[in-house]
This record gives structure tokens, C-alpha cells and sequence, in this order.
């Protein structure tokens, strides 16, 4: 019985990045779409972290039910699309499935009923810009809205494999329509608001336009992370024990308990801390943070005060050391930190459809959120290892005072972008980021070379701001034990030189040159950039491979005044 119940396979890091609530899942026999969370059940392993867990809205994280089995009892799923083809070529009937047996479904998948031959879901489904999900209205196409109870047909006139030589014909009137064209037009229908993953919400309707893809088409689903590096002292066992006990200490405060605090401090934390130590700590975790930049700042923090005693307190969630600068780096870098241990939260916020969100959004209006009313939202964890490199300030702002113009085109621009696609911008990017993030990118790319991971499985965090002017690099594996080592060895200075001086040896040719070198800056806000030089797999990237330009990194022949390591290259790389 177990095994009739079970209709695909998943693995739970695939519920975070690619097929979470709102995804469609090609199972065994069909098609079927994941449940919003308040469908499911409510176990799972829980991950503390009071500050993440603040922003996100939520009290805690679970990761999605483990194993290699995806059953309809673990993650709940539906049939979509809704709408079926009869596999039997001279049949080819449409129609809506109905279930009436469920255990002969799950054995045998979808029949039709008419040949009661196997039948397969439609390769079409209907998209909206927020987010919305329909059923492609065959009988839309057929009739264009007049009334017909007629069964619809799909055949092929047997040419080509093209749409065009695909037929959707009524039986009853004879009206029949090809299906070119479809993919490329707006769909007939506007949109119907239907979100087929909460399948008991009510449908209030959409103004929007819908587009017809195909249900395998990425454009099907983008999901929105966020994700955030676990740092002491939430890394805590005190702060893991205040989140454990916090809903109690609400429940005190609600029923009117005097001195609530006091109470849950002398029964759960008096043999582990003193009582200032639990209402200092308790004060940090009921500080909300706001913003996606208070999260990378408090990072930010801790890796470069790694030193701090109470930073060592959990050595198997974050440990980090430094080591000596090499002096011929201490002209553009500050300092190189080694960490040995990190731990990265990803968390599945929701979904966007046929376009990308934007990773530092805080707000974005198409952004169909998961249901939190259960006080937690799915995610993973990785275990890993590092490196930070932190930017000389004094350099940065040098560098900057002479490429105010170019600063204020790329800010411009940026603003100009997220106003386009609605996105609420929350920090001004500009040429320091450009910088910042184009380093990283030929750095991991380097790294890809020299330290056995794919440059995809090496992943970048950019602290850029006001007070923030660094870049983590890490890598990490789901698996309780992190990532294989050797990621870090990279930061040692026998190693780190040589890296850095291959970085700009390949940075100052692109086999795309002069095309490379003389672009100006484009529709994603790249300037000089491209596969070839600069761009990584965007699983690795955390813009999406925007905002890049390898001039500010190396000189360049028409714009040498834009390199960032000018002198550093001279010195390095012998040239002139």
C-alpha cells in the first residue's frame, strides 16, 4: 500500500531550489503541482536562527522531509494541468481529468475516457506576470468563447514536429484551429487569478494578460531564496533554547503573568546563564530585523571580529582565522580571513513567474508568497568552508573620486532597471559593487581551476555599503559533515598570489575582444563582459550575472583609468 502511494522522487534540497509549492513535477505517470505548506504535515527537521527567522517573518525553519522517497504522504501534490490528451493516435481525445480511483491512478496514471487508453497532460499551461497559473483553454482556441459541448480532438497532420502541424478539432461543429503561434502571442484569455497550489483559495480574477508556455519551461517558475550565514552569538545554545521556549514566555505575557521573563528564566536557563545574559540575549532576538542589508551587515561583523571570545563559542557552526596579508596585496586588500567552518541558511520564500526576481529585493509586487501561518517556511542547510576578502577602504574611495561620472551612470541605470520590473531598490549599486562583484566572479572562476570544485558549486556573498566593502566565497554540502576541504587552502599565501596573478592574466584577454572590450553598458548593466571572461553559472551568482565588467579590474586598452588593480597588475603581471 506504501508503495501505491508513492509518485515521484525528490530530493529535499530540490524542494528549496527547483520544485517547492507552486512547482510543476513531472511524477510517474503524470503531471502534478506541490501544495502551499499549510498543506502539509507539520513535521520536519527545525533550524534555529532568531536573527534570519526575525526577517523572514517566521519562528523557525524546517527542512523538508528527508529521504529519496516523494510520497503523496510527505510533501502533498494535485494533478495539474488539468486538462489530458488520449496517447492513441487515432483517438487524441481532450479532456479535464476526473479521479474517481485513486489507487488505480496511482498504479496506472490517467486514462482516457473514452478508449481508456494512457493519456499524458497537456504540454501547455497558461502564466500571468504576478504569478497566476491556469489550464492552456483548448476550448478557447477551438470556439473562441461561443458555446459548444462538443469533444475536442488533438491530431497531427503528420509534416513536421512544428505546432503549426498541430490540430485542435471539435467533433460536433467541425471547428478545428492550429496551434501555431500560441507560445508567441499573448493568450486569448485574460487571467483567470487561479493559484492551482491552494487549490481552496477563491479565484477574485486578474487583470493581466496570460501567456502560453510550456509546463516545462523555466519560465514556469522562478522561486525567490533568501539565505543567510548562521553567526554567532545566535549560533548560541542560549539563543537556540530562547527560541525553543519563546512561544511559552508570549503565551505568559498574554495570559497577564507578572514578571514573565523571570518566570521561564528560573525554569529552563538558570543552570546555563546568568539573568542579565538571558534578557540581553532575549533583547537581540526580539530586535526585528527589517532588511535583507541588516542581515549581511551582522555578517559582516562577525566574520571580520572573528577574534571576539563569544564568536568562538560554537566552532562546528562558524570558525574562521587570518592569517598575515602578503604586503603586495595590502594595497588594494585590507585582509584575507580563512573560514574553516560556515553554515548557510536557504530559505523558500515563494515564487515568481515568467521573470526573475530580484535577489536583494525587499518588496516585489509579483512575488506569490508561501502561507506562514504555521510560524515556519521550508529550508536547508550547508556545511562548509570559505574565504572573505576584505577591499582596502582608503584604495576604494581613491579609485571611486576618479570615476564619479562612471559611478553615477551605473547607479542611474540601476535604479532605471528596478523601476522597469517594480522591484523596491534597497541599496544604491554602483561602480564599487560592479567591482566587487566582477572580482569575485574571475576569482571563482580560478578557484574552479585550482581547488576541484565546478565553479558552480562555489558560491558568493557581496558585502558592499557603507560600512561593508568585502566578498565571501564558499562552497558547502547539504550533508551534515560540509564539503570535501581544500576550498580554503586557497587563501594561503603561496596559493592566494599566484591565484590572483592568473585572475588578471586572463581578465586582460577575452577571446570575444574587441567586441568584449568595447561594449558599453547594456540592458542587464554589464559593461565589458561576457561568457568567455567573466560570467559564472547564475546557481553561483547572487545577481544573476548582472552589473560585471572586467575593465574595473584590469586596464584595459580604450579605458585604463577604470582598473581598480592598475598598479597591482604592473607589479604582478610585468606589463605596461
Amino acid at each position: 500500500m506504501a508503495e501505491n502511494k508513492k509518485i515521484g522522487e525528490v530530493r529535499p534540497s530540490q524542494m528549496i531550489t527547483t520544485f517547492g509549492p507552486g512547482a510543476i513535477i513531472d511524477a510517474k505517470n503524470d503531471c502534478v503541482i506541490v501544495l502551499d505548506t499549510n498543506y502539509w504535515k507539520d513535521t520536519g527537521k527545525i533550524i534555529n536562527d532568531p536573527r534570519f527567522a526575525s526577517y523572514m517573518g517566521v519562528n523557525v525553519f524546517k527542512v523538508p522531509p528527508a529521504g529519496d522517497d516523494f510520497k503523496s504522504e510527505d510533501i502533498p501534490v494535485i494533478s495539474f494541468p488539468n486538462y489530458h490528451v488520449c496517447s492513441k493516435p487515432n483517438c487524441g481525445r481532450i479532456f479535464k481529468l476526473e479521479i474517481d480511483d485513486m489507487d488505480s491512478y496511482r498504479k496506472y496514471g490517467p486514462r482516457c475516457p473514452d478508449c481508456k487508453w494512457p493519456a499524458y497532460p497537456s504540454r501547455f499551461v497558461s502564466i500571468c506576470p504576478d504569478g497566476h497559473l491556469d489550464d492552456f483553454d483548448y476550448d478557447y482556441l477551438v470556439h473562441k468563447g461561443a458555446k459548444c459541448d462538443g469533444k475536442l480532438k488533438l491530431f497531427s497532420t503528420g509534416q513536421t514536429s512544428s505546432l503549426g502541424d498541430m490540430i485542435v478539432k471539435c467533433e460536433k461543429c467541425n471547428a478545428s484551429k492550429s496551434m501555431s503561434g500560441i507560445t508567441s502571442e499573448m493568450s486569448m484569455c485574460s487571467c483567470t487569478g487561479r493559484h492551482p497550489f491552494k487549490p481552496q483559495l477563491s479565484v477574485n480574477g486578474c487583470n493581466k494578460q496570460m501567456r502560453v508556455v510550456q509546463r516545462g519551461s523555466s519560465r514556469v517558475y522562478f522561486p525567490v531564496i533568501k539565505s543567510a550565514i548562521s553567526i554567532p552569538p545566535y549560533t548560541d545554545r542560549l539563543y537556540i533554547l530562547i527560541d525553543q521556549h519563546y512561544k511559552t514566555l508570549l503565551d505568559f505575557r498574554s495570559y497577564g503573568f507578572l514578571n514573565p521573563e523571570q518566570l521561564i528564566y528560573n525554569k529552563n536557563f538558570s543552570d546555563i546563564c546568568s539573568y542579565n545574559e538571558f534578557v540581553e540575549a532575549l533583547k537581540k532576538k526580539e530586535e526585528n530585523i527589517k532588511d535583507y542589508v541588516a542581515i549581511k551587515e551582522s555578517e559582516y561583523k562577525a566574520i571580520i571580529n572573528h577574534d571576539d571570545p563569544l564568536n568562538k563559542k560554537t566552532p562546528l557552526i562558524f570558525k574562521a582565522e587570518e592569517d598575515t596579508l602578503p604586503p603586495i596585496l595590502g594595497q588594494c586588500f585590507s585582509r584575507v580571513i580563512k573560514i574553516t567552518r560556515i553554515r548557510e541558511i536557504m530559505c523558500l520564500k515563494g515564487f515568481t513567474r515568467l521573470d526573475a526576481p530580484d535577489p536583494d529585493s525587499e518588496e516585489q509586487q509579483n512575488i506569490v508568497k508561501l502561507n506562514t501561518s504555521n510560524g515556519w517556511l521550508p529550508a536547508i542547510q550547508i556545511n562548509g568552508e570559505g574565504i572573505f576578502i576584505e577591499f582596502k577602504k582608503d584604495s576604494l574611495d581613491a579609485w571611486l573620486s576618479k570615476n564619479i561620472k562612471l559611478d553615477a551612470l551605473i547607479k542611474d541605470s540601476y535604479s532605471n532597471y528596478c523601476k522597469e520590473r517594480e522591484w523596491t531598490k534597497a541599496v544604491d549599486k554602483g561602480a564599487v559593487y560592479m567591482l566587487m562583484h566582477t572580482f569575485s566572479h574571475l576569482l571563482i572562476k580560478e578557484m574552479g581551476n585550482k581547488s576541484g570544485y565546478s565553479t558552480a558549486s562555489i558560491k558568493e556573498r557581496i558585502y558592499c555599503g557603507d560600512n561593508m566593502h568585502g566578498i565571501l566565497l564558499y562552497t558547502g554540502s547539504s550533508d551534515k559533515e560540509g564539503s570535501l576541504g581544500g576550498l580554503v587552502e586557497l587563501g594561503n599565501q603561496d596559493k592566494l598570489i599566484p591565484l590572483i596573478k592568473s585572475l588578471f592574466e586572463n581578465a586582460l584577454l577575452c577571446t570575444n575582444d574587441p567586441d568584449c572590450m568595447l561594449s558599453t553598458l547594456d540592458a542587464n548593466l554589464n559593461i565589458s563582459s561576457c561568457h568567455s571572461c567573466c560570467m559564472i553559472s547564475e546557481t553561483a551568482c547572487e545577481n544573476g550575472n548582472r552589473m560585471l565588467d572586467r575593465g574595473m579590474i584590469v586596464p584595459l586598452t580604450n579605458r585604463p583609468e577604470t582598473a581598480y588593480f592598475n598598479e597591482l597588475v604592473k607589479q604582478m603581471c610585468d606589463i605596461e
